[in-house]
């Protein structure tokens, strides 16, 4: 008998080449909604981390009877703390917290100076997952002075606005001190006193600290705490990290709600989120790293940033809010009309 014998057949090369351009399709097609479910996830925890920020506030509240102050100086001189530090025991912090100074020479730098002898060892090289938003490209870790890596807050408290005609300026609450603007043009612009202007008709303030009855434009009017995650540019498109760049415990040195004196882990909203440059061009007055009173409020999210509301509630501001809006939203007391936000 004759066998008949069957060759084998393979893939010839131009098939072959057929499967591999339909599986790249297949991935270029899957990859960006692989990349948008992943984005959704981590601002999802940028959202549940403000969340939680704000049952701290909270609280805090009801342990206190107000708010953190925002930021404290020592009497004893030097650089004090930020209200991050205050927090930390409803952050599930409370060891640190138990272990830290709260007063002493420059106890909130973490950096170089004496403030090392004090909170400095216990907090470097430290993170906390809270303090970092998921989604940011910033580093977790900063050098805040003499090659000491310290976690620097990819938030800010919000210690009210700027004046504009849609923000009345006769409640002595919201006393505007208006310091030389300086311009948003290097890594490392701002020199004290020199840092744009500060206001006090927020809710985290210098020096001082304010309560539910303070709040006379209804809590869930008013933002405490926003992100500022990212990199800005400045109008030569030059990348700038404006936030903190001396560490999350970082307060101020001023002993006066209206010194002006710079004011750490805080800022005084004056633009509108993610902003580059004004309207029409040029450079944004009081926005650098060290550290501008105008620095923004900034995030990697398309289309805006999440901002926890003094109710505890988390929203997520468009890039395109009306600014006045923006400004009234982040005043507790105006009386003024607010618009959709």
């Amino acid at each position: 008998m004759k066998r008949i014998l069957h060759s084998k057949r393979g893939f010839t090369l131009i098939e072959l080449l057929v499967v591999i351009a339909i599986i790249a399709i297949l991935v270029a097609l899957l990859l960006p909604a692989v990349q948008q479910a992943r984005e959704a996830a981590r601002r999802s925890q940028c959202k549940a981390s403000l969340k939680q920020m704000g049952i701290a506030l909270h609280n805090y509240h009801d342990t206190a009877g107000t708010f953190p102050i925002g930021v404290r100086a020592p009497g004893s001189g030097g650089w004090g703390g930020s209200f991050w530090m205050a927090m930390l025991p409803y952050m599930d912090e409370a060891p640190l917290y138990d272990s830290l100074t709260f007063d002493g020479l420059s106890y909130g730098y973490t950096g170089q100076g004496t403030g090392n002898t004090f909170n400095g060892p216990l907090v470097r090289g430290k993170i906390f997952a809270w303090l970092q938003c998921p989604s940011s490209p910033v580093d977790a870790l900063k050098d805040t002075g003499g090659g000491i890596v310290t976690q620097s807050s990819q938030y800010v408290g919000i210690s009210g606005a700027v004046n504009d005609a849609g923000t009345p300026a006769a409640n002595p609450d919201n006393f505007f001190n208006a310091g030389v603007s300086p311009q948003f043009n290097s890594d490392n612009c701002c020199s004290c006193p020199s840092q744009g202007i500060h206001a006090r008709g927020g809710v985290l303030l210098s020096v001082r600290s304010v309560s539910f009855r303070d709040m006379i434009d209804g809590t869930s009017n008013i933002i405490a705490i926003s992100e500022q995650s990212t990199f800005a540019k400045n109008a030569a498109g030059v990348e700038v990290k404006i936030n903190n760049n001396h560490g999350w415990m970082m307060g101020t040195a001023g002993l006066s709600e209206t010194t002006n004196q710079r004011r750490f882990n805080l800022t005084t909203i004056r633009y509108a989120p993610n902003a580059v440059t004004e309207i029409g061009g040029g450079v944004l007055p009081g926005v650098c790293n060290n550290d501008g009173a105008n620095n923004g409020i900034f995030s990697p999210h398309t289309g805006g940033v999440h901002a926890l509301l003094a109710d505890g509630g988390v929203r997520f501001l468009s890039d395109n809010i009306n600014l006045t809006t923006l400004k009234r939203a982040s005043t507790r007391n105006d009386g003024g009309e607010l618009g959709d936000f």
